[in-house]
This record gives structure tokens, C-alpha cells and sequence, in this order.
């Protein structure tokens, strides 16, 4: 009864530590007042953005490497105060130069120790249901757009951009403070019942105690450079990458494509942004405990299937606001599924002894969909004036995940 108290606690910290990495995807709010207080062009705002997802890739896979040697509430206390930092200095940089530097490098830096950490332990207390672990922690990322962009736009409204940076640091560091403290290595295999603690390196113990071989013999617990030797690991990259596009596109262009699809009111279009963030939180729990019943695989490939269904046969035609709302949110519902599965399948696939550098390199194809997704939308929208051109490609690519799901599946 106390492991399973503790565990609950600590799955309860981690979420709150992916909401605030989460914080990000109210980046769009920010945009307008930048150009407006600030007179900075909006290609080199983006690019801020861009430059903040690709340090807090690279952060992911250091604070990865540190697992062993690192307890986790030092790196959630390293990671909250990065990102406190780099909000914060986002409220007072002079120019786009020293925006980059500090919230892009810095707050990237710190929003990648903490998404590490909180997966990590995650999984460590929960080997036994990984993608119901997965699915609450990438969960509460998801859903982080619905407390954050109102807060952050009532601060915008009322105090400015600047300020509306710094009292989101502010708040940002409060949490890692109250929260931080709570994520601890789980107890090691046998000293669960007597409530012991462990210390450095037990983790790795565990992690290999709690992973048991394959069906077909095959070793787990793979360090990050057997895991790179291996097909596998690339296939699952690609799955990554194609199956999350469709989702950064919609996440990136919600509103704009509700605006084109059904004339939408700017109202209706940003209340999308809200029922894509729902679906997304709720896919994740579903699909992530419908894996852990079903299996990875099988229920991977139906949500890379529906998706593909989704964009190519679907979306064209949803030219009403109730039906638009409807595909919105089942393929807001598949992406969640995805964000949950692949995480639970790498530590299915390489063990949990290395999971926190294991899981940042493959969390790395995500980063590359978070640049593709958004870039495609506006890309098809400068060259056709529309947005339909864009969906029957997502579609391609999730139907592309459905045949790499199948390859992985072979290789392991």
C-alpha cells in the first residue's frame, strides 16, 4: 500500500513537471504582441520558437546520460530553474540575438531536463504499466495549453508582453519548487513492502529486475549505443516522425484551418486550439492504457491508421463547424495515442536501465515533427492559398507509420 501511495505521488509530480514543459504550446499568444512591443518580424519570432524545441532535444538526451549518476529531483530542480530563467529573461531581451540565447537556449535547456526526468521516473515506479505512466505524464503536456494560454493572455491584456514573461517564470520556478522534490528513485526490487529509499545508480538495478527478455530471447536493457546498432531503433524513429506530423500541423494550424474550412469566427477558431488539446490529453490516457491491454503494436497501427483515414478522406469535407469539430478531435485523439505509445515502446523494446537516454534520442523524431508539422501547413497555405493540399501528404505519412509500425514489430 505505501509503494503504490508513493508511486502515485511521484507519477502526480512528473505530471506536473511535463505541464510546465507544456508551457510552450502557448507560444502562439505571444506572437502579435511581439511584433507589436517589440517591432520583431514574425519569421525570426518562429525561429525562436524552433531554436527552443531543438535545445530542449539536445537537453533531453544530457539529461538522459545523467540518469545514473544524477538523482532526479537534482535534475527536475536543474531543469525548473533553467526554464524559470530563460522565461524570465524572455521579458526583458532587447533583440531577437539575446531572445535566442537566453529563452530559446537557456528555458529549451531546462524544459528538456524536466521532460527527461519526469518520463524517467515515471516509467522506473510504473514497469508494469508503462503506457498508463506515459500516457498521464505526456498527458498533462498536452493539456498544459488550456491553464497556460488564458493565464498568459490575461497577463498579456493586463500588464504586457514583458511582464506576462516574467510572472510565467515566476510561477514556473514556484512549481518545480513545490513539486520537484517529490520524484525519487523507486525502492529497489524486495524493498517495496519495508518503504526503503535507494540511492544513486539503484535505479539501473530495478529498471533491469523489472525488464524480462522477450518472447524470442531478445536482450534488454540496451545502452544508447547497441540501441543505435539496431534497425529497430531507426524504424521507430521514422514512426515517430510520420506519425506526430499530422498532429504538429493541426497543433501549429487549428484555428487558421477552421477559419478556411468553415469560416469560422476568430473565436470559434481558437476554441479548437482548446478541443485539439482535450483530445490530445485524452488520447494519450486511452490509447496508453488500451496498449498496456492490447499491446503497442496493434494499437499503434489503428491510430496511425485513423489518422491516415482522418486527413485524407475526412478533413476536405468537413465543412460544418459541428463536423469539423468531430474529425478535429479523433485526430487530435490518434496523436495523443502516438504520444503515448512510442515512449511505453521504447522502454518495451531497450529496457528501462537506460530509458532516459534511450527515450531522448528517439524523442528526438518528434522534435523533427514539430519543425515538419507547422512548415508543411504554411508552406501548402503560401503556395495554394489553401490548407487542403496539405492534409492527403499528413495522410501519406501516417499510412507510411503504419508500414514502419509493422517493420519494427518484425525487427524486434
Amino acid at each position: 500500500m505505501a509503494f503504490r501511495q508513493s508511486r502515485v505521488l511521484v507519477l502526480a509530480a512528473a505530471c506536473v513537471c511535463n505541464a510546465l514543459v507544456g508551457s510552450l504550446y502557448m507560444w502562439s499568444i505571444f506572437n502579435l504582441p511581439l511584433q507589436a512591443e517589440r517591432g520583431w518580424a514574425p519569421g525570426g519570432i518562429a525561429l525562436a520558437y524552433s531554436l527552443y524545441l531543438v535545445s530542449e532535444c539536445v537537453a533531453s538526451i544530457v539529461c538522459g546520460r545523467l540518469q545514473a549518476s544524477v538523482s532526479p529531483r537534482a535534475r527536475a530542480y536543474f531543469g525548473g530553474l533553467f526554464l524559470s530563467v530563460g522565461w524570465f529573461c524572455g521579458g526583458i531581451a532587447p533583440s531577437l540575438p539575446i531572445m535566442y540565447v537566453t529563452f530559446s537556449l537557456i528555458g529549451g535547456i531546462g524544459s528538456g531536463f524536466l521532460y527527461n526526468t519526469a518520463m524517467t521516473i515515471a516509467t522506473d515506479w510504473y514497469p508494469d504499466r508503462r503506457g498508463f505512466a506515459t500516457g498521464w505524464c505526456t498527458g498533462c503536456t498536452g493539456l498544459s495549453p488550456l491553464l497556460f494560454a488564458p493565464l498568459g493572455n490575461a497577463l498579456i491584456e493586463s500588464m504586457g508582453v514583458d511582464w506576462a514573461f516574467k510572472i510565467s517564470a515566476l510561477l514556473f520556478l514556484a512549481a518545480t519548487l513545490g513539486f520537484a522534490w517529490l520524484l525519487r528513485r523507486p525502492p529497489a526490487p524486495g524493498a517495496a513492502a519495508a518503504g526503503e529509499d535507494v540511492g544513486p545508480g539503484a535505479a539501473d538495478a530495478a529498471a533491469s529486475a523489472a525488464s524480462q527478455p522477450s518472447a524470442v530471447g531478445r536482450p534488454l536493457d540496451m545502452p544508447p549505443s547497441r540501441m543505435m546498432r539496431t534497425p529497430e531503433f531507426y524504424s521507430l524513429w521514422l514512426v515517430y516522425v510520420v506519425g506526430a506530423t499530422s498532429g504538429m500541423m493541426l497543433i501549429g494550424h487549428a484555428s487558421g484551418i477552421g477559419q478556411q474550412l468553415v469560416s469560422m469566427t476568430v473565436a470559434q477558431g481558437a476554441l479548437m486550439v482548446g478541443v485539439l488539446a482535450v483530445a490530445n490529453f485524452a488520447g494519450r490516457l486511452l490509447f496508453g492504457a488500451l496498449s498496456d491491454r492490447f499491446g503497442r503494436y496493434p494499437v499503434l497501427a489503428f491510430t496511425l491508421a485513423t489518422t491516415a483515414v482522418l486527413m485524407i478522406a475526412c478533413f476536405a469535407h468537413a465543412t460544418t463547424f459541428p463536423l469539423f469539430t468531430a474529425v478535429l478531435f479523433a485526430t487530435g485523439l490518434c496523436f495523443g495515442g502516438i504520444m503515448s505509445i512510442v515512449p511505453a515502446l521504447t522502454g518495451d523494446l531497450f529496457g528501462l536501465a537506460h530509458y532516459g537516454q534511450n527515450y531522448a534520442l528517439v524523442f528526438s523524431g518528434y522534435t523533427c515533427a514539430s519543425l515538419i508539422g507547422p512548415m508543411l501547413g504554411a508552406l501548402v497555405l503560401e503556395q495554394t492559398g489553401a490548407y487542403t493540399a496539405a492534409f492527403p501528404i499528413a495522410g501519406a505519412l501516417s499510412v507510411a507509420g503504419v508500414g514502419l509500425v509493422a517493420l519494427t514489430r518484425l525487427l524486434a
